[in-house]
């Protein structure tokens, strides 16, 4: 029997799924929502509503609908097992034929999802690694500070700063004012030290992982001073500033955390969304609908900084032609290039894995963020032509590529 990876989804996990997707024999790609609805998960009855249809589908395979079984049965073992009850979702890749298990936790909910192909099914996860943001958090009073990593499960705390600032003491008699400067301006050097070690922590930190943004939590004041202090590139990179008390406690400020990565997701796709209404207008530098954009990442005109934008997979069908591989967002029998025989393909999952063989970003948007007209992806060109010579990468000094 195949030994089951537990594992969490990382951009070099995919990449391996990826690399491995294709093979003999079928492997169940599944994916489910275990988070508790009501009394209990709901994902058991959507599996057996679309085995329903993959068995019908194999109806005249007896030896396909036997694999099918053995494979749905390890599916469900898992899916009823410790990791699944302690998870928000689960992605399950298996294939007994090819000795293939890989099982992926999920810490948000997933849509429900069955399919049985030859290839792995990859687009939920690539869609939920997409949404998989990290920020450096921030937060701090005037002389207590930590520096926490957030993603979608809890905050991680990765350091803490604390600086010992003389109390504020009234002096009595003539010598007064005199002591209350001094310790005034001991105070303000204190403080002043305290801001340039958070801010020396926040770059180290900064440079140690990849993050999407910066993140400000604190008071008002406090935050200007120190945003006034960081380095050009990491002041440019603050998503979010917003107050919150310095306790020792974290649950509300991990609530407000996760509030506002996913305002940040949501500021994220409608800036996608309206460059790509730009472009359309001005009739430049975009393609538009599947065979466009499958055109022009072969045609090496999206290079960085290009990307693709794609809505969720709509189930499309499209076609690849098992000799010269080249992909139709439309059922071919046929290849029009080579007369090679051409395979039923998922069109989205087509374009997703073409863009990462290029080493072009793919950015999933929501279903209604206006890109039904173009068939729900696009692309952002470098390059209107093929022949055009392509333009200088410009070298970043100290910053992070958004």
């Amino acid at each position: 029997m195949a030994t089951t990876l537990l594992d969490v989804p990382s951009p070099a996990a995919a990449q391996w799924l990826m690399d491995h997707s294709r093979g003999e024999g079928l492997i169940v790609s599944c994916y489910a929502d275990t988070s508790v609805s009501g009394v209990r998960s709901t994902w058991s009855e959507h599996l057996n509503r679309e085995l329903q249809q993959v068995e019908a589908a194999l109806k005249d395979d007896p030896d396909a609908r036997r694999e099918l079984s053995r494979n749905i049965d390890l599916v469900r073992s898992i899916l009823s097992g410790p990791a699944a009850k302690q998870a928000k979702g689960m992605a399950v890749f298996v294939s007994l034929a090819r000795h293939f298990v890989r099982t992926f936790t999920l810490d948000t909910p997933i849509a429900n999802r069955l399919v049985v192909d030859e290839a792995i099914y990859l687009v939920p996860l690539l869609e939920y690694l997409h949404r998989q943001r990290r920020y450096l958090v921030v937060h701090t009073d005037s002389h207590h500070g930590r520096l926490y990593t957030a993603g979608r499960g809890p905050l991680r705390l990765i350091e803490e700063i604390t600086e010992s600032v003389p109390r504020r003491e009234a002096a009595a008699g003539e010598t007064w004012g005199k002591q209350q400067a001094t310790i005034a301006r001991h105070r303000e050097d204190h403080l002043l030290h305290y801001r340039k070690e958070l801010v020396r922590e926040i770059e180290r930190a900064w440079a140690e992982e990849t993050y999407e943004g910066l993140m400000l939590f604190g008071e008002h004041v406090v935050l200007t001073r120190i945003r006034s202090e960081l380095p050009v590139h990491l002041a440019a990179r603050v998503a979010c500033e917003a107050p919150h008390p310095f306790t020792g406690k974290t649950p509300r400020l991990e609530t407000e955390v996760h509030d506002a990565m996913a305002a940040a997701m949501g500021v994220h796709d409608r800036r996608l969304t309206a460059q790509v209404r730009d472009r359309l207008a001005e009739h430049r530098g975009i393609a538009a609908g599947p065979q466009a954009v499958i055109d022009a990442i072969r045609g090496s005109q999206v290079n960085w900084p290009g990307s693709v934008v794609m809505t969720p997979d709509r189930g499309a069908i499209g076609s690849r032609c098992t000799r010269c591989e080249a992909i139709f967002d439309r059922i071919q029998t046929a290849c029009p290039n080579c007369q090679a025989s051409c395979e039923k393909v998922n069109l989205w999952q087509e374009i997703a894995l073409l863009a990462a063989r290029h080493n072009i970003p793919v950015h999933f948007v929501g279903a209604d963020e206006g890109l039904e007209r173009q068939g729900g992806v696009v692309a952002f060109l470098t390059r209107e032509h093929p022949w055009e010579p392509l333009p200088a990468e410009p070298v970043e000094s100290g910053s992070q590529r958004a």
